[in-house]
Order: C-alpha cells, then sequence, then structure tokens
C-alpha cells in the first residue's frame, strides 16, 4: 500500500479554515453557535454519511482532486477515497482506496494500487468522524477562549447569516489583511499538531538548514506542504456553513487560499476549492465487510520452485508461517510492522525469500534456509547506500563493543553453528547520512562468510545482515 495523504491533508485544510474562521468570531451569536456545531460534528457525533470533493492548487497548478464518501455507523464505519492527480502527458491518475471497520477494532484496507485484494488489521475501535485525545480536548478548549477574545478586532460585515425552512447558513467572507494575529497564530499551531499527528512529521524541530528539506527536494506537493511548511498564512477565506433546525451541520463550502513559507522563507500559494454535505445523521448504515462483495482476497501470494525446477510442494500455511517468522523477526529488531503491510514470499535456488512492505512504503526483505536459518536480512528502505563513507579510525570503544555484542547475539539466535565459526568481526567503515545517522559496516576477517551494516545512531539498530549457509 503507497501512501497517498491527500484526503487528510483535505481533512487538514478543512479544520483548520474551521478554527481561523470560527476564532474569528463573538462568543455570542450564529458562529459560537457553528463552533459548538463543529466540534459536535467531529468529536461527538456517531452516526452520520459524509460526502465532498476537494480540488488543490499549487502557485496555480492544479495538483490534486479528492472524493469523499465516509460513514459513521456506531463503532463501524466505512471510508472511501478517491484521488485524481493530473498527468504531465495529460490525463489524470487514479489512485485511492476503501477501508472499512467494525466495532470490534478490526479493519479492511482495499487500495488502488493493489486490485483484487485486501489487507486486514487491529485498532481501537471509534465511534466519532475524528478521535479525541486529551491534547485535542485542550486545543479545541484553547478555540473556544480565543472565540471572545477576538470578537472586537472583526471588521463589520465579516459574517452574515441567511435563515430559510428552519436552517442557518452562516457566510464568511475575509481577507488576509483583516485577520488578526492572534488568529493566525491559532491556525499555525492547528496545522502544526495535525501533520504530527496525522502524518506523523514532527514540527517540534529547529528551524536550521541543516535540519530542512528546501522545497524542490520534495517528491510530491502533498509531502512539501505537510512536512515543509513552518508557518501557514491565510490570504482570503470564502466559506458557507449551513446548520440545520437542530443546529446540525449538514453542508461546508468554500475557497481559500494560504500562503506556505518554508524554512528558507520561500513561499507557495496553496488554493482549495471544497463543497462537504453531511447526511442522513442517526439512519447511516456500514455493512458488515465481506471479500466477496467487492471480489478481493488477502494479498499473500507467492511462487517457488526448488533447483530442479520443479515446484515446490509448500502449503498456504507453510508459506504463512515463512511470513510470520519474518515479520517476527523484523519487529524484534526494532522495525514498525503494519497491520495493513503487505507480504509476498517466493522460492529460489532452495531458499525462501519473504518481502514486506508498510503502506507508507518502508519495506524489508529476508531469506532463511529451508531448516529456518536466516541468510539475509535487509531494510531497503536505508538511505546509507546512497552515503559516503567515511574514516572509522574514531569510532569509540564503547560504541563498537555495544555493535558487536548486537551482532553476536543475532547470530547466536538466528544461526548458531554460523556464530560458532567467526571468530572475528572486523571495523571496515563508518557511513554518515544527511540527516546524520552513522552506519559501522563490519565482515569477519578470515572466512568471509558475513557481512553487517550496524547503525549506531541515532539508536543501534541491524540495518543489513548476510550471512552463508554454514553448517
Amino acid at each position: 500500500m503507497r501512501h497517498s495523504k491527500a484526503l487528510i491533508w483535505f481533512a487538514a485544510i478543512l479544520l483548520c479554515v474551521s478554527i481561523s474562521a470560527v476564532a474569528l468570531a463573538g462568543s455570542t451569536g450564529p458562529l459560537a453557535e457553528l463552533w459548538k456545531s463543529g466540534c459536535d460534528f467531529l468529536f461527538h457525533t456517531d452516526n452520520v454519511t459524509v460526502t465532498g470533493e476537494a480540488s488543490f492548487s499549487l502557485d496555480g497548478e492544479h495538483f490534486k482532486t479528492a472524493q469523499l464518501q465516509y460513514v459513521q455507523d456506531g463503532y463501524s464505519s466505512y471510508y472511501g477515497l478517491k484521488l485524481l492527480t493530473p498527468r504531465k502527458e495529460g490525463g489524470e491518475r487514479e489512485t485511492g482506496w476503501t477501508i472499512i471497520a467494525d466495532g470490534e477494532g478490526n479493519y479492511y484496507v482495499m487500495e488502488a494500487y493493489y486490485p483484487g485484494i485486501y489487507r486486514p488489521g487491529t485498532g481501537s475501535a471509534c465511534n466519532t468522524l475524528l478521535r479525541r485525545s486529551i491534547q485535542l480536548d485542550a486545543l479545541t478548549e484553547l478555540g473556544g477562549f480565543l472565540v471572545g477574545q477576538l470578537e472586537p478586532m472583526l471588521p463589520e460585515g465579516t459574517v452574515t447569516v441567511e435563515e430559510a425552512d428552519g436552517a442557518r447558513t452562516v457566510h464568511i467572507a475575509v481577507a488576509g489583511d483583516q485577520i488578526p494575529d492572534m488568529a493566525v497564530s491559532a491556525l499555525n499551531v492547528a496545522a502544526g499538531y495535525l501533520s504530527d499527528r496525522w502524518f506523523s512529521y514532527s514540527h517540534d524541530r529547529s528551524v536550521v538548514e541543516d535540519e530542512c528539506t528546501p522545497y524542490e527536494n520534495y517528491v510530491t506537493a502533498t509531502y512539501a506542504l505537510t512536512d515543509g511548511t513552518v508557518r501557514w498564512t491565510l490570504r482570503e477565506a470564502d466559506v458557507d456553513f449551513t446548520l440545520d433546525d437542530q443546529g446540525r451541520l449538514t453542508a461546508v463550502r468554500g475557497n481559500v487560499r494560504a500562503a506556505s513559507t518554508f524554512w528558507d522563507q520561500s513561499v507557495r500559494e496553496v488554493a482549495v476549492r471544497f463543497e462537504l454535505a453531511a447526511t442522513d445523521y442517526g439512519t447511516s448504515r456500514v455493512k458488515a465487510f465481506d471479500p466477496a462483495d467487492y471480489n478481493v482476497t488477502l494479498p499473500r501470494e507467492y511462487y517457488g520452485e526448488n533447483t530442479e525446477g520443479e515446484e515446490l510442494a509448500l502449503d498456504e500455511d507453510a508459506w504463512n508461517e515463512w511470513m510470520n517468522l519474518a515479520m517476527e523477526l523484523i519487529s524484534a529488531q526494532g522495525y514498525a510492522i503494519s497491520p495493513e503491510a503487505s507480504l509476498g514470499g517466493w522460492c529460489e535456488n532452495n531458499v525462501i525469500k519473504i518481502d514486506i512492505e508498510n503502506p507508507e512504503g518502508n519495506e524489508y526483505f529476508c531469506v532463511f534456509s529451508q531448516d529456518g536459518r536466516l541468510l539475509t536480512l535487509e531494510n531497503l528502505t536505508a538511505d546509507w547506500p546512497f552515503a559516503d563513507q567515511v574514516d572509522a579510525e574514531n569510532v569509540d570503544e564503547d560504541t563498537i563493543a555495544a555493535a558487536e555484542k548486537l551482532m553476536r547475539s543475532f547470530m547466536a539466535e538466528q544461526n548458531p553453528a554460523l556464530a560458532d565459526s567467526v571468530e572475528e568481526l572486523v571495523l571496515q567503515s563508518m557511513i554518515v547520512t544527511e540527516d546524520g545517522s552513522r552506519y559501522l559496516t563490519f565482515d569477519d576477517a578470515e572466512l568471509n562468510m558475513v557481512h553487517f551494516v550496524i547503525r549506531v545512531e541515532p539508536e543501534l539498530r541491524i540495518e543489513y545482515y548476510i550471512g552463508a549457509s554454514n553448517g
């Protein structure tokens, strides 16, 4: 599963716009009601259907369209997303995913990248659109306090209200020079929290050149904007919020322009046009997941031949045992394996090869002999192969000793006969990557059967191992 986070980006933009725009309101009147309705919708609604579409442009160039269907039915939910990305040669590339969750904390993921398969996983059951947390509750409370403080700063005519058939539409139109500094600060606190929580891009870091990446070095615009922005500035917002006769949010639509400032002070303008509808309060239903309904199967696919070209007689249970062994081994080395990970296995020259790929793209690879000895372990997404080797003479003895202890323990557990054969592991070089991580490479001195790459900073971890099939 490859992670496109445009929907989360879509939700983040809408929430930030809501916070910044509503924070411009007074503590009484329609915007106070809007604040309460928005919080109830996001954090206290257990049955609703949400549909929407958002179109994103960067510096005037359209780069993504997101189409959403989300259904909350108690602790069950349906989450469907279609992402459309313009191709340079014309047309659009379609990606996205469907996720169904049940009240037991089980969820099932189907992604456009991998048609015909689904991945099961487990997590905490949730009966609201967004999961509350202690920190999120504190931020929501802070937003409520800001409402009253910012009321006198509003220019006249910023907010208008229309009523029809019991429904109320609150229209907010504001330009950047009308937005109080306090509201801009609140917007940036909210954007940073969203990025940390849903994107796992830490904003608690120094704004210095060696810790920040220029915009041009990011792979996608979404990644650049969520990870590389150090400050957001709202330039213009024209948004309608509609509430029904019970004060429930039923629609949000509008246009927003914002400036994204990077650490080097370069500025990009992001424009978002969006429309969101909330319907079927109390009557929304999510059907329990059935693979037949979606024509999908589990993703564990495998193949194999022995050295004579004959098909290996390994049944599905046997392959599952190899895959579970690989996942346990990778997890034991300090790598996180997602419940949504894609697994593949095959046999080549009488060895078993297992590949594991997490949704965010981290990929790991193991090779086993048929009697269960580990022959290869590799973090395929490590960046040390692309860095230069440096002088290892100044590596301190404690670091070398810690690395050697890890290697000895690892070999003793995974291939005892090989561990007994290797008398000495010799430090060959040190590798330092752009982010400051340090790696040490080791070979056995005499038999040339073992090679290790050990990450020693920021923490000790095996990045690469290859050992001959010995014994």
